[in-house]
């Protein structure tokens, strides 16, 4: 698609919605010559959903080349977070501006993601929201359909993994760190590459189980409550067909190691990094909603855990590993 025919198509994609989101004034602008272009930076969209506002923050970093289709990712906030907090925990947007890369924060309505129908957390529907807010991205977007991924931390985590078993069609690869996948893969379900970050000493969602704070998230569910970073490991394996009666250690370090099962279908490979000092926030700063120890501490040892996730998901396109 030529640059004329992109731009047109976003003009007219943004007439259509500028009730819901206020594009034109948000992203439009003009230059000295009179020519119309996109802003750069992080804008704000909203569409009603189920009867229900529901919002984004959608990040377009300067180093972006319009021209050419760019990878998307979602970045999904914890329970009783918000898709600021988000963008200021995990700082994909250095990813964004490093590599050229759309962020999308999606809001969950309560504060919640529904990542576990009748265990955690409300009932809207959730899966719906984020498949439409892709659809409304790509039409706005110059997006690469094939290299759309899915990452969070916590709720934003059993979400993403939601994402990944429910809609595997849309997504070339899921990440994500502190929290376990409750639900069942849809019947569709095509292995795509997923990995989890934990923290040994998480004191929310638990290392061996959430079986102890399940009350906090509302799972009495007793199957679900009893996973845990090694089972949810063996379930994605499982899931993805992969080979092996025991994982490959491919990294270990003073402070974490990484298992992985790599003959999967689909060459789709399931990791597990086990961070070995870190409680709930694996991340490199501190989550801005709390302070102390614990939830809101990050990891103490350095471990560049956006970069991690990133290049785990950087690997994949939709149906096939990119060579290094």
């Amino acid at each position: 698609m030529s640059k004329f025919e992109r731009t047109a198509t976003l003009f007219v994609t943004c007439m259509i919605t500028m009730a819901y989101s206020g594009c034109l004034e948000n992203i439009f602008n003009k230059n000295e010559e009179n020519e119309t272009f996109m802003e750069k930076g992080l804008f704000k969209d909203c569409i009603n959903y189920d009867e229900k506002e529901r919002c984004w923050l959608i990040l377009i970093p300067e180093n972006i080349d319009l021209d050419k289709d760019n990878p998307l990712v979602i970045d999904m906030h914890g329970i009783g977070g918000s898709m600021y907090l988000q963008h200021n925990l995990t700082r994909f947007a250095n990813i964004s501006e490093q590599y050229g890369v759309y962020v999308a924060y999606p809001q969950g309505f309560n504060n919640e993601w529904n990542m576990a129908d009748d265990i955690c957390c409300g009932d809207d529907d959730d899966l719906g929201f984020i498949i439409e807010m892709i659809e409304i991205i790509k039409q706005k977007y110059t997006v690469d359909e094939s290299r759309i991924y899915s990452t969070g931390w916590s709720n934003g985590c059993g979400m993403t993994q939601r994402l990944a078993a429910q809609a595997s069609e849309i997504f070339a690869a899921a990440a994500c760190s502190s929290m376990y996948f409750m639900d069942d893969a849809s019947a569709n379900y095509s292995p795509i590459p997923f990995m989890e970050i934990h923290g040994l000493v998480d004191e929310l969602v638990h290392y061996p189980s959430i079986s102890l704070v399940g009350f906090y998230y509302g799972i009495y569910n007793v199957e679900a409550a009893l996973i845990g970073a090694i089972q949810n490991f063996e379930n994605w394996a499982d899931m993805n067909g992969c080979q092996g009666l025991i994982p490959e250690i491919i990294a270990l370090e003073d402070d974490y190691d990484i298992r992985a099962y790599s003959d999967c279908e689909n060459g789709a490979e399931v990791r597990l990094m086990t961070q070995f000092y870190t409680s709930h926030n694996p991340y490199l700063n501190d989550y801005p909603a709390s302070s102390g120890v614990g939830r809101g501490k990050g990891n103490p040892t350095g471990i560049q855990t956006t970069q991690i996730l990133w290049d785990f998901l950087n690997q994949y396109s939709k149906g096939e590993k990119i060579e290094a």
